[in-house]
This record gives C-alpha cells, sequence and structure tokens, in this order.
C-alpha cells in the first residue's frame, strides 16, 4: 500500500476519532458543542499526527519536534476555523450541531485545499 493511501486511511480514522470525541462528549459528558468541538480537532489531529508519522510516512527518523512544530500552525488554522465555524452554524444559523460538523469540516477542507493549491 502506497503512503498515500496509508495517509488517507488515517484521515478517515482521524475524522472518526474527532467526530466520535465531539458526540461522545456532548451527549456523554454534556460538554458544550464549541468546546467539545475544540477537544475533538485537538483529538483527531494527534491521531492522524501520530499514524501518519509511524505508519503512513514511516518517518520515525525525523525529530519529534521539529515535525510536530511544523505542521502545528496549520492544525492551529484548522481548530480555530472549525471551532468557530461549529459556533456559528450552531448558534447563529440554528442548525444541529452534528450536520453543523460536517458541513463545517467540509468547508474547511475545501479551504484548505484551494491554499495548497495556491501554494
Amino acid at each position: 500500500m502506497t503512503s498515500f493511501a496509508r495517509s488517507i486511511l488515517a484521515s478517515i480514522f482521524s475524522t472518526a476519532c474527532d467526530f466520535g470525541t465531539l458526540i461522545g462528549l456532548h451527549e456523554l459528558a454534556h460538554v458544550g458543542v464549541v468546546l467539545a468541538t475544540f477537544i475533538g480537532t485537538l483529538v483527531g489531529f494527534l491521531v492522524n499526527f501520530t499514524i501518519n508519522r509511524r505508519w503512513a510516512f514511516e518517518a520515525t527518523h525525523g525529530h519529534l519536534g521539529w515535525q510536530f512544530a511544523r505542521v502545528l500552525p496549520v492544525q492551529a488554522g484548522s481548530t480555530g476555523l472549525q471551532t468557530a465555524g461549529e459556533w456559528l452554524f450552531v448558534f447563529r444559523f440554528g442548525i444541529g450541531y452534528r450536520t453543523a460538523k460536517v458541513l463545517v469540516s467540509v468547508l474547511v477542507w475545501v479551504v484548505a485545499v484551494l491554499f495548497v493549491k495556491e501554494q
């Protein structure tokens, strides 16, 4: 299996962890959707970073701190957009938090693809 295919699988799994954390925190622990979204994006990021580093790209030979520092600004932007988008869609547009999460995730993905395309 290619690194690209493994990274796609890692992304699918980490997205499930992100969504699962959001739903679990909100439904079971009664954490507000905005905070649960924030935490979910962090969980998804850490899962994705770890799987990609160890399995998809086999990049454990590189310095962990440097690799983490390189992706942190992008992740911070994504987390900020995801969290703000969830707030906007749920509390301003009145959309259910699950639907809002899907819509915001797709929008953030499109923004990321367009941003990378311009680079």
